[in-house]
């Protein structure tokens, strides 16, 4: 096996809002006015392949800028339009290039610490929006756990088609759907046979696309990964458990302003100054307090404590 290319966070970030868009078949240059960076990386990496072309342009016509069709002209042996005095204009085969992900390579790479059975590729399950990626072993299991992915499941609409399948095909005894939804956007999930757990939320480290088996494991497990009382926490914290409570938190920032409160906790200096804390985990100027940081949430002030600009760990 080859060497994965490297990516950079932006970069699988990106990743996962192409995931995300409503089409599977994305315009290149699109991307490109989104970070040129990350799209060639990802295309480097073969995560992004081409796949045609998406034929609607800009056209600059009378001052308005309008989305319209491209059509292939065999005349002219190019993509083009008529302009409102019934000109052609020509567009660049570059300017409507389409790419898609490969989500076989890109689960191959979220999946590369697991030990897995399946199809070599994924099979779909709900057209461009759900695949069966197989089964993985998971620490504190007997048998291989079931796993599907599925993106865009903001959008009502598609969780609805997964709710429906999910009803259909109950597991037999629990199911991972990873998805690239954003955690925060995931809606509340009331078969609790079926795990839905946001990818970015259980990756290994930032700028890695792999999993972590840990953290995916203390999100389909959770009751089983409490070690210290009163208080413990997941590897990268998107799990605290409080006195009997299981609280999960996603969102690199929340995550990382957690990890750096418990880093102080567990070192016995647990005082950290509020504005030195959210500096460093990256908040704009906006966010200048730990309720904006947690937005309408609340459940944090049951163990993180503040007083006169600073706050600590208090279980």
């Amino acid at each position: 096996m080859t060497k994965a290319t490297s990516l950079s966070k932006r970069a699988i970030d990106l990743l996962l809002r192409a995931m995300e868009a409503r089409s599977p078949s994305l315009q290149a240059s699109t991307l490109h006015q989104v970070s040129r960076r990350a799209t060639d990386m990802l295309l480097e990496a073969k995560l992004l392949v081409a796949n045609g072309h998406v034929p609607v342009v800009a056209a600059m016509d009378d001052y308005e800028d309008e989305p319209i069709e491209a059509i292939w002209s065999p005349e002219q042996k190019s993509f083009g339009y008529h302009n409102s005095t019934g000109r052609w204009i020509k567009v660049d085969n570059q300017e409507i290039a389409a790419c898609k992900v490969d989500y076989g390579l890109a689960l191959a790479r979220m999946l590369v610490a697991f030990e897995r059975a399946g199809p070599p590729s994924p099979a779909p399950l709900i057209a461009d929006l759900v695949l069966d990626v197989g089964t993985i072993k998971l620490s504190g299991t007997k048998a291989p756990v079931p796993v599907w992915f599925a993106r865009r499941l903001g959008d009502p609409a598609v969780w609805a088609q997964l709710d429906g399948l999910l009803v259909r095909r109950p597991p037999e005894e629990v199911r991972v759907i990873l998805t690239s939804t954003p955690g925060d956007r995931i809606p509340i999930n009331t078969q609790k046979r079926n795990v839905v757990v946001g990818v970015a939320d259980v990756f290994g480290a930032p700028g890695k696309l792999a999993i972590s088996p840990q953290a995916l494991g203390s999100r389909v497990f959770p009751g089983q990964a409490q070690h210290e009382f009163p208080i413990d926490h997941s590897e990268d914290c998107g799990f605290v458990w409080h006195r009997g409570e299981t609280l999960i938190f996603g969102g690199d920032k929340q995550r990382q302003l957690l990890q750096l409160l418990f880093a102080a906790y567990w070192s016995k200096s647990p005082v950290l100054r509020v504005t030195t804390l959210l500096v460093e985990v990256g908040y704009g100027d906006q966010v200048n307090t730990l309720k904006k940081a947690f937005g309408r949430r609340n459940d944090w002030q049951h163990f993180i404590k503040f007083d006169d600009g600073n706050c600590w760990i208090e279980p």
